[in-house]
């Protein structure tokens, strides 16, 4: 705990007007030390009982580049306060600093930036008095993940990539083939309700095309040379995702791990966790052997082999800019130019 340099002010009132009265026996200056002396008794019981504050916080929902989300934090407590989260470099934020009267629920926007899992916060609370005569500053820990997707290129009207996941073929629904049973993913415009009225294990059958029939699973194998990675990511998660929405179960393996063959909104998002933390480095041998499709990005930009077939892919070999100012607005505990005197501590 510490006073401010609002605190000087009453001290220097409070002890000028006893060295008056005490030289002058002017009792009427004792009005303003009496009330100024209780005023900093009072002031730092308040602050010194106000106990540490906890805090509370969930991860804001993943997302890609240019996206903006919601962050929440609940705070606890019984004073007022300035609360200030920390933002890392990989996102934009505005509100991160605010004052409030504890209990509160503190909530700021973030503009995603550069792919990874950024860590937001720990928080700093400054709680203080309602004179702002003293402060006490804690660190309550806390932290939540923003984790920003890799870009999304448009790929379909690569030959290669339109070829392989038959977009340069005439995929006719009508041309019905046969039928299967549903798999997590499948749309439900696909279910073939009167076959499935007839079974007795009340499990559902979709119908199966005869452009389904050619392919039914896409696995990738993905590695980046050292600085390479972003590129590396947004061609993998470009190519997973335009195959998932052609129907294909999709399975990608890069230097961060692998995620199994699946389809459906909750694999998409495995798989795109997933290439949001990856490094550089490059799947195994035999994985990459075995794989549909190896991505290989290097300075000269991303090669797709398919079928031993080197193709390159229309994805950029740098990585985005993160967002913010130039003066340094990210970083680790923000700070702020406009601190109330309640804030500005006494120094030495």
């Amino acid at each position: 705990m510490r006073p401010t340099w609002r605190t000087v002010g009453v001290v220097g009132v409070a002890g000028g007007s006893i060295l008056m009265a005490a030289a002058s026996g002017a009792r009427s200056l004792n009005a303003l030390a009496a009330p100024a002396l209780i005023a900093l008794l009072v002031s730092a019981v308040q602050v010194f009982y106000a106990g540490r504050p906890e805090v509370d916080r969930a991860d804001p929902v993943p997302g890609h580049p240019g996206e903006s989300r919601t962050v929440e934090l609940t705070v606890d407590g019984g004073a007022l306060a300035r609360v200030t989260d920390a933002v890392p470099p990989g996102v934009a934020a505005e509100g991160y600093d605010r004052r409030v009267t504890l209990p509160a629920t503190v909530e700021y926007e973030v503009e995603l930036g550069a792919r990874g899992a950024w860590d937001l916060g720990p928080p700093r609370v400054v709680v203080t008095d309602v004179l702002g005569l003293f402060v006490r500053s804690f660190e309550p820990g806390g932290t939540a993940t923003a984790l920003v997707y890799p870009p999304l290129v448009d790929l379909r009207e690569d030959d290669a990539v339109a070829s392989l996941l038959g977009y340069d073929t005439a995929t006719d629904r009508q041309a019905f083939d046969t039928i299967r049973e549903y798999a997590p993913g499948d749309p439900l415009r696909d279910v073939h309700w009167k076959s499935s009225a007839k079974r007795s294990d009340d499990d559902l059958v979709v119908k199966q095309f005869v452009s389904e029939q050619r392919e039914s699973t896409l696995t990738v194998a993905a590695g980046a040379a050292t600085g390479h990675d972003d590129a590396m990511a947004s061609a993998a998660a470009s190519l997973a995702v335009l195959a998932m929405e052609a129907g294909l179960s999709v399975g990608v393996t890069c230097p961060a791990g692998e995620v199994a063959t699946g389809r459906g909104e909750a694999h998409r998002r495995h798989v795109l966790d997933l290439l949001a933390r990856t490094g550089p480095g490059r799947p195994a041998r035999p994985v990459r052997e075995n794989a549909d499709v190896v991505l290989t990005a290097t300075e000269d930009g991303v090669t797709a082999t398919i079928d031993g077939q080197d193709h390159r892919l229309p994805v950029g070999p740098t990585p985005p800019e993160p967002p913010g100012d130039d003066d340094g607005q990210a970083g680790a505990t923000a700070e702020s130019g406009d601190e109330s005197p309640a804030e500005q501590e006494v120094s030495g």
